[in-house]
């Protein structure tokens, strides 16, 4: 059932309709949000040489698992920006700093502490759709106070967002702590889907839209996209499109290097799983099968890699 925090009366934006499936489906997203507001979490450690492993990290048979992807399954950071944490001297196990990355730790019994935060795997893992809304940070926290997709969580667990959203793009986004999945979901190797509604400033035309889906190098900064699926919806100034990517405001630049301003940006499909049923800025748990789902996706990407 959807969840709400603290609703407040918020704008009322229209929904646009599209053509056959594609905008049945886009159809079902309406708006409704609220606000309030997070403050800006921060800490340092000084860095001192790293300790030797213990012998018991040697134990043949242990179950010792990577500090960074530790720091990760405990929902302290991604996997890169626990390794940064690492090098950066704000990790301590059982009471020394490690500034080692591969340094391997016991998840049961050695005490690690980051960012002065102990890091404990949690083993109650936590998975979540939201309908996120315009005008909200997909961050934990912002430094100039403004609201972030955090302030319609309510629960009082710690999850970080899968991947983010621009501050005016809405729909689908996970949240979770379960910080290894989210890592394989976010990283483009593994190729999980996203699906988009774009409203253009003005009618796309066809030669457009074949040059959107056969790749193309984007204007700014030359970075090679891939192909991708699209279609014009409608009047033509609505876009539907597919990607597996995630650079920074893609969907954005990829139609600014073919001419075209992105007015409204609406996600309305991540990993196969839809907001359908959420009013903007609602939320719900993720139901088990949707989780298996995801960790079958991201299993079979491995497996194809390999």
């Amino acid at each position: 059932m959807p969840n709400q925090t603290k609703p407040k009366p918020k704008r009322n934006p229209s929904s646009k309709q599209g053509e056959g499936k594609l905008a049945h489906r886009v159809a079902k997203n309406s708006n409704s949000n609220r606000k309030t507001a997070q403050k800006p979490i921060g800490r340092a450690t000084p860095k001192v040489a790293p300790p030797k492993p213990s012998a018991k990290a040697e134990t043949v048979g242990s179950s010792h698992m990577r500090l960074n992807k530790f720091l990760a399954s405990a929902g302290i950071a991604s996997r890169r920006k626990a390794d940064e944490m690492i090098q950066n001297g704000e990790v301590e196990v059982n009471g020394k700093l490690v500034t080692e990355l591969g340094f391997k730790v016991d998840p049961i019994n050695d005490k690690v502490v980051a960012a002065g935060r102990i890091a404990k795997i949690d083993r109650r893992k936590i998975y979540i759709l939201l309908n996120k809304p315009k005008d909200a940070i997909s961050t934990s926290s912002d430094e100039l106070d403004r609201r972030t997709v955090m302030d319609f969580i309510g629960i009082d667990d710690r999850v970080y967002t899968v991947g983010r959203l621009d501050r005016n793009t809405t729909g689908a986004l996970l949240l979770t702590n379960d910080g290894d999945l989210a890592h394989r979901l976010m990283h483009p190797s593994f190729g999980v889907n996203k699906e988009y509604l774009a409203e253009l400033d003005k009618k796309m035309i066809r030669a457009d839209l074949q040059k959107l889906k056969s790749g193309m190098r984007l204007s700014d900064t030359g970075e090679k996209v891939s192909e991708c699926e699209a279609e014009i919806l409608g009047d033509g100034t609505s876009v539907w499109l597919k990607i597996h990517e995630g650079k920074n405001r893609q969907v954005h630049r990829m139609f600014w290097t073919l001419g075209y301003d992105v007015k409204k940006l609406d996600r309305i499909s991540y990993a196969g799983i839809t907001p359908k049923g959420l009013r903007r800025g609602e939320w719900r748990h993720l139901l088990p099968k949707e989780v298996d789902r995801l960790r079958k996706l991201v299993e079979r990407a491995g497996e194809t890699k390999t």
